[in-house]
């Protein structure tokens, strides 16, 4: 294995890891799409501010779907995570929980959170400058 296909596949197990901490289902949609959506908002950021019309059709086309459909799928999962998820790491993360009787995140905020998170922690070691 090349040294920067290892670093992608450790990149993918780390937001793998952080997401499952966050409790979002595997078995929901949004899961695959959340994980996509963060995996290119770490290395493009902007990203997050086009969501709409960047980042929603990108995932869509590698997906086969739509747009509103994939929006949806990752809004559905943040808010199943929301209920479910470790609130330590939802404190960690967006510095609040619903712990603390505040709404969830939304899909920008969620996948903004995560893609620094793992921007941060991995700064100079896997990602690619």
């Amino acid at each position: 294995m090349t040294n920067e296909i290892s670093k992608c596949v450790e990149l993918e197990k780390y937001v793998t890891k952080i997401i499952l901490g966050l409790g979002v289902p595997v078995h929901l949609g949004g899961y695959r799409y959340i994980r996509e959506a963060i995996l290119i908002s770490i290395t493009d950021m902007e990203a997050v501010n086009r969501v709409t019309k960047y980042l929603y059709p990108e995932i869509a086309e590698m997906y086969n779907t739509t747009p509103v459909k994939v929006e949806r799928a990752i809004r559905t999962a943040i808010e199943a995570s929301w209920a479910r998820g470790s609130r330590g790491v939802m404190e960690e993360i967006f510095g609040y929980s619903s712990a603390s009787g505040q709404k969830r995140p939304t899909n920008s905020e969620f996948i903004a959170g995560v893609a620094d998170r793992v921007r941060l922690d991995y700064e100079g070691s896997i990602l690619v400058s």
